[in-house]
């Protein structure tokens, strides 16, 4: 039997993009005849985002408002807590991945987790690439978690995140799920993706507030792997 899917779309005033997101989505799952649930977060946009998705909601559409912007990690976390199905996948509202990307992975074994990585682009600013440099090496030699982009797109096994304490609020969640996922000798499996070009909406994951914010929860999240590690060693 196929493995069923909890789809989790996240986004800030993507108003814009959201609804071809949405559309592509239950296209996808519904043509590989895949039972899906998509778990849309709103995070408080004030754009025509509510208008858009009020439109597709039904029992296989959920749809969660946060009455202000938390940021990426609190959106998260409301569309993991929701969801019921096997197997579970967040993707941002904006459009730059294609969920058609999954189809190799629809079925995918125990004690893995997909890991889909982006190839930095020529065009990506200075800024980015030191940021993207910085991150993966605060990684490996930090948290020994040595995967190509921590901060792109997932998929796991939704018992195991339920498994979890997730401690972080900030977009450094997956940082934490990847590195516990990794200490308890789960596999990732690494796919290339394509980055799509945005078509609308302003860019946010690599603002300076939301940088802020991570850069202040790094030594909580030291803290949180180096808990988490000893326990699993003592257990």
């Amino acid at each position: 039997m196929d493995q069923s899917w909890s789809v989790v779309i996240f986004g800030f005033n993507e108003g814009k993009t959201i609804a071809d997101v949405i559309g592509k989505a239950k296209s996808f799952f519904e043509i590989n005849k895949v039972s899906a649930e998509l778990i849309i977060i709103d995070d408080g946009s004030i754009d025509e985002t509510e208008l858009t998705v009020t439109e597709f909601i039904s029992d296989k559409v959920i749809y969660i408002r946060h009455s202000s912007n938390l940021g990426i990690g609190p959106a998260l976390l409301s569309g993991y807590n929701k969801a019921v199905k096997e197997n579970l996948i967040a993707i941002p509202a904006d459009g730059q991945f294609d969920i058609n990307e999954l189809k190799p992975f629809l079925n995918f074994p125990e004690n893995k987790f997909i890991s889909f990585y982006r190839q930095e682009l020529k065009e990506y600013s200075a800024y980015r690439k030191i940021i993207s440099f910085l991150n993966k090496c605060f990684n490996k030699f930090f948290l020994d978690l040595n995967i190509k982009d921590v901060n792109w797109v997932k998929a796991y096994k939704t018992k195991d995140l339920k498994t979890f304490d997730l401690e972080l609020k900030s977009s450094l969640i997956a940082s934490e799920i990847c590195g516990k996922l990794i200490i308890k000798k789960y596999k990732p499996i690494e796919a290339l993706s394509v980055y799509h070009e945005r078509k609308a909406g302003v860019a946010r994951g690599a603002s300076l507030s939301n940088l802020l914010d991570a850069v202040k929860e790094l030594s909580k999240l030291v803290y949180i792997i180096r808990k988490f590690k000893k326990s699993q060693t003592e257990n």
